[in-house]
C-alpha cells in the first residue's frame, strides 16, 4: 500500500486573509470528525483551533479602521443624491409642463445606464459615480436640463460627496495595505498549528487508518489543492467597507 501524502502547500507564504480563510475552513471540515480522532490528532486540532482564533482576532484588530464610519456616511449621502436625481427626474417624465417633460427625457436618457449604480459594491460605486459626474459636466445639454428640473444642485452634491468618499476610500486601503505588509505576530503560530494538525492526520491515515480518518485526510487535501492556486501571492482586499475576514 502506497504512503498517503498531502498535496504540497506553503501557507506561511499566503497573505494573512488567505491564510486565515484556509485555516478556518480546514477547522470547519475537521470538527465533525473529532470523535474519530486519536489523542495526538485531537490535541493537535485543539491547539490549531486556539491558535487560529487568536490569529483571527488580531486580523480584525489590524483591519479595523477609524475611517470606515466616515466612509459609510459619505457613501450613504452620495447614494442619496443619486436616488434624489432619479426620483425627481422620474416625477417629471409625464409632466404636462412641456419644458420640464423634455428636460426629464434628456436626463432620463443620460441616467438610464446608471440606474443600478447605487446597488454596486462600494469600490465600483465610487468609480461609477465619478464617471456619472464627469460625463454630466461634459454634457451642457444635460446640465441645462438638470437646471430646469432643479436637480443641478443634486449633481453638484453628488460630486462633492463622491470626491470625499474616494479620498477616504483610498486612505483606508492604504491602511489595509500597511497592515498586510506588516503582517501579524500570530500568523506563524497559526501556520505551525495547521501544519502540525495536517501532519498528525497524515500519520493517522497511514498508520492507524479508518474510514473517517481517510475521509478527513482527503477533505484536507482537497482544500490544499484549492488554495494552492493562490500560490501565496494573493493580495487581500476587503470585500465591504465594514467587513472583516475573521468571524
Amino acid at each position: 500500500m502506497s504512503k498517503l501524502e498531502l498535496s504540497p502547500l506553503a501557507p506561511a507564504n499566503f497573505s494573512i486573509n488567505n491564510a486565515y480563510a484556509l485555516f478556518k475552513t480546514s477547522i470547519e471540515v475537521s470538527i465533525p470528525f473529532q470523535q474519530y480522532l486519536g489523542p495526538i490528532e485531537s490535541a493537535a486540532l485543539a491547539q490549531f483551533i486556539a491558535d487560529n482564533e487568536n490569529f483571527g482576532k488580531q486580523i480584525n484588530k489590524n483591519q479595523k479602521s477609524s475611517l470606515t464610519d466616515e466612509l459609510n456616511k459619505l457613501d450613504k449621502e452620495s447614494v442619496g443624491f443619486l436616488k434624489e436625481i432619479k426620483r425627481i427626474n422620474k416625477s417629471y417624465l409625464k409632466s404636462p409642463d412641456e419644458a420640464k417633460n423634455v428636460a426629464a427625457q434628456a436626463v432620463d436618457v443620460f441616467i438610464t445606464p446608471y440606474k443600478e449604480a447605487d446597488g454596486l459594491p462600494l469600490n465600483s460605486r465610487v468609480v461609477t459615480f465619478s464617471e456619472i459626474v464627469g460625463k454630466y459636466k461634459a454634457n451642457t445639454a444635460v446640465q441645462a436640463a438638470a437646471k430646469v428640473l432643479g436637480i443641478d444642485s443634486s449633481f453638484a452634491s453628488l460630486e462633492t460627496k463622491n470626491i470625499a468618499s474616494n479620498a477616504i476610500y483610498k486612505s483606508r486601503n492604504d491602511e489595509y495595505a500597511q497592515a498586510e505588509a506588516s503582517g501579524t505576530s500570530l500568523k506563524p503560530a497559526a501556520v505551525t498549528g495547521y501544519n502540525q494538525f495536517c501532519t498528525a492526520v497524515t500519520q493517522a491515515a497511514n498508520f492507524t487508518p479508518n474510514e473517517h480518518i481517510i475521509s478527513l485526510f482527503h477533505q484536507l487535501d482537497e482544500l490544499r489543492k484549492t488554495y494552492h492556486a493562490l500560490g501565496g501571492n494573493g493580495k487581500d482586499t476587503p470585500a465591504a467597507p465594514d467587513a472583516a475576514p475573521a468571524k
